[in-house]
């Protein structure tokens, strides 16, 4: 339940962010979109679109032949009177005829019938039986004589609805019109302006742009709107469904400026294209008039050092070409545009998106959600590719890539957290088996892919319950054995630790310890007798559980030694375990076991007492040597933290004093020190006084033979004894 909870708070959050990133800054993802949307555009399959416009190029052959540009406006008459016998369904011009023709006879004199090629030119479209739509441009500078002259369009541009968020037309201060004599004998006009992006790149059209308070078309709006023969274009904007132009079946759809986005066909430069020399000559190469009946003819030119080349995201297009695009942009209905649900689709998308790859937390690994994240931009890339192609729909990009980076990579980190997680449980389990510095000295071991193992000083513990097969004979209950044996266990072990202690294994009922590996313990001697004394107290608490439990009481020995040892990691590939070994870990394991003999409860060796810093309470009460070993040391029975007490410091000395009488075969002497400590109501260890006085009685023979030896050897008899 609380992995669901994180789940969802994650999928919450970013979801959140995304939607707050977008809704703040919309255009942030726009280069890649634009990136993607050229991908779009080129992996597309070719789409056909019907032969119906036409460009009449005034191209290099044509100026070749007829004479520098600009021609005389006598020769342009003779164009429109030849396309009109070729019956096309409306001539449009992107030719601005904004000065007076300067070879026009009738700038040369001032008498009358004389020529005006600008008159010719006017009237040769008044009397077109072709409506020709004459273009001009809107300026985004101030002229110093204002123009006040608005184009006439023969069409009324209505409102559709009352909507409050109306679209904010560009809206010019002034043109750059046809002299009168031209404008005015038009059929209608069209703007040819064209909206460069932050690139300069030509991405939108303007369809409308409002000049003296009217709406006023496009080149390519006006053409197709003339060959509708609409007189009432319908602006419907809708704020949830979006901007339209709408007149007969035609709806063409426009954002909150006026603007359509241009579909950059692959063949848009497939458009038919006649030399205007060919016109005026009538020699058609490869042509008839089939091929401009009823076509829409566009008048421009392509001409070296004449054209205006617009740029795109595909390289440049001429201003000529641009025009008959969106011409045919308009009649094919292949409109680029964002669909009024992108919104809904965006969250929906983004939600859908973040709760499957943050779902793969649970189900895998960080590979899995890589490939997940992966196979989501794939399907969402075919998705948002099929939705382009078919549709004609654009999506923006930043919610789809957005939301599967930041749902990968949290997802990824999610991971790495559950893994870290589960990494210190194994480690908090691992540190349960073994202290938390060998853990640590064996991870680092292991990423060292070092084995080996190293010698170092240390003190070693040994403890076991005394008497422990009969407690186990006695709680026969296997589950109330384990909870008896687990309390004492706890107990010892967190004082072993609290100490710096390093737990080494546990045998049966028996604790192995040691202090100052793997990591440096400072005064580890007193540390590891500290807690050999402490365990002992902490028997009286546990034993008053034990017995208000009927179990039995819990009482143990302890064997501390001190001493170099070898300290590693030990085992096969398959098991192994960190530990230590040597002769003194040996000789530690027989001091414990020989507090059963010496009837002592903690013996520690000579060279733990050399260590020690602080004060204890001990007794010397033996000199030993483990059976197979040359070494021999003396061992103390320790008593308590601190320095002894008058009594037991009286006692202490005259039982080492009888010790040393022993060593030196001073029998009587020793004996006799022996007895008398026998004799006092309080003794510490009545059991020691006994066997050194049997060793006594037995010393006699043994110092006559010549074999007498105070050093007591230990084997396995001596311990089973």
């Amino acid at each position: 339940m609380k992995n669901i909870i994180k789940y969802l708070v994650t999928v919450i959050i970013i979801i959140i962010s995304i939607i707050s990133v977008n809704n703040q800054y919309p255009d942030h993802f726009k280069y890649i979109n634009d990136k993607l949307l050229n991908v779009f555009f080129k992996n597309r399959d070719s789409i056909h679109i019907d032969d119906n416009v036409v460009i009449i190029d005034i191209d290099d052959k044509s100026i070749n032949e007829i004479g520098q540009w600009p021609w005389s406006r006598n020769t342009m008459a003779d164009l429109i009177k030849r396309l009109n016998d070729l019956s096309p369904s409306v001539i449009g011009s992107t030719i601005i005829f904004s000065e007076k023709d300067r070879t026009s006879p009738s700038n040369f004199t001032r008498n009358v019938g004389v020529e005006n090629y600008d008159e010719i030119f006017g009237i040769s479209i008044e009397d077109s039986v072709v409506p020709v739509i004459l273009g001009y441009s809107f300026l985004d500078i101030e002229e110093e004589r204002e123009n006040h002259i608005v184009p006439y369009v023969p069409a009324v541009f209505k409102t559709k609805n009352k909507s409050k968020n109306k679209i904010s037309f560009y809206n010019p201060s002034t043109a750059l019109l046809n002299i009168p004599t031209i404008q005015d004998a038009s059929y209608s006009s069209g703007f040819l302006n064209s909206i460069r992006d932050e690139n300069g790149k030509v991405i939108f059209m303007p369809m409308l742009m409002q000049y003296k308070d009217q709406l006023l078309p496009s080149m390519a709006l006006e053409l197709v709107r003339t060959i509708y023969s609409s007189r009432e274009i319908y602006i419907d904007w809708n704020m949830e469904h979006g901007n339209f132009i709408e007149f007969e079946d035609m709806q063409i759809p426009i954002d909150e400026l006026g603007l359509l986005r241009v579909n950059y066909f692959d063949n848009y430069k497939n458009i038919k294209h006649v030399s205007a020399i060919e016109i005026l000559n009538k020699t058609f190469n490869g042509y008839n008039k089939n091929d401009f009946e009823n076509k829409i003819v566009l008048i421009g030119s392509n001409a070296s050092g004449i054209a205006l080349y617009t740029p795109t995201p595909f390289g440049k297009i001429s201003s000529l070409e641009l025009q008959a695009l969106m011409v045919k942009n308009i009649l094919s209905k292949r409109y680029l545009t964002v669909p009024y649900w992108e919104q809904n689709f965006q969250y929906t998308v983004t939600a859908i998106l973040s709760m499957i790859i943050l779902l793969s937390i649970f189900f895998g690994s960080a590979m899995l959600n890589v490939i997940i994240a992966i196979t989501a931009a794939i399907v969402s890339y075919f998705i948002l590719f099929n939705l382009f192609t078919n549709y004609g729909y654009i999506i923006n990009s930043a919610y789809i890539i957005e939301t599967i980076l930041v749902s990968l990579i949290a997802s990824i980190i999610g991971y790495f957290l559950k893994n870290r997680a589960d990494l210190l449980k194994v480690k908090g389990k691992f540190a349960s088996k073994v202290s938390k510095e060998v853990m640590e000295d064996i991870l680092s071991n292991n990423k060292n892919e070092d084995k080996s193992s190293k010698r170092k000083e240390v003190t070693i513990f040994f403890s076991d319950i005394k008497s422990f097969t009969k407690i186990t004979e006695k709680i026969d209950d296997p589950s109330k054995l384990t909870i008896y044996i687990n309390r004492y266990m706890d107990a010892m072990t967190k004082n072993i630790m609290l100490l710096n202690g390093t737990v080494d294994k546990f045998m049966g009922d028996a604790i192995m310890a040691y202090w100052n590996a793997p990591g440096d313990v400072k005064n580890h001697s007193d540390k590891a007798l500290s807690s050999a004394i402490e365990q002992v107290e902490l028997l009286e608490d546990l034993n008053i559980i034990n017995v208000a439990e009927k179990l039995p009481i819990i009482e143990i020995r302890i064997g501390l030694n001190a001493g170099e040892v070898f300290v590693g990691e030990v085992g096969g590939e398959l098991r192994s375990d960190y530990t230590i070994m040597g002769k003194n870990v040996n000789h530690t394991a027989v001091l414990e076991q020989a507090g059963k003999y010496y009837a002592a409860n903690i013996i520690m060796s000579q060279s733990v007492k050399n260590n020690l810093i602080d004060d204890y309470s001990y007794m010397l009460i033996d000199m030993m040597q483990v059976d197979g070993t040359s070494d021999a040391f003396n061992i103390y029975q320790v008593f308590q933290k601190g320095k002894p007490t008058k009594f037991l410091k009286e006692f202490i000395e005259e039982f080492e004093k009888a010790i040393y009488f022993y060593r030196e075969a001073k029998i009587d002497d020793a004996i006799l020190i022996f007895r008398n400590l026998k004799l006092n109501e309080i003794i510490l260890n009545e059991k020691l006084c006994d066997i050194y006085i049997k060793r006594c009685e037995n010393a006699y023979a043994k110092i006559q033979e010549g074999v007498f030896d105070p050093i007591q050897s230990i084997d396995k008899s001596f311990i089973s004894s």
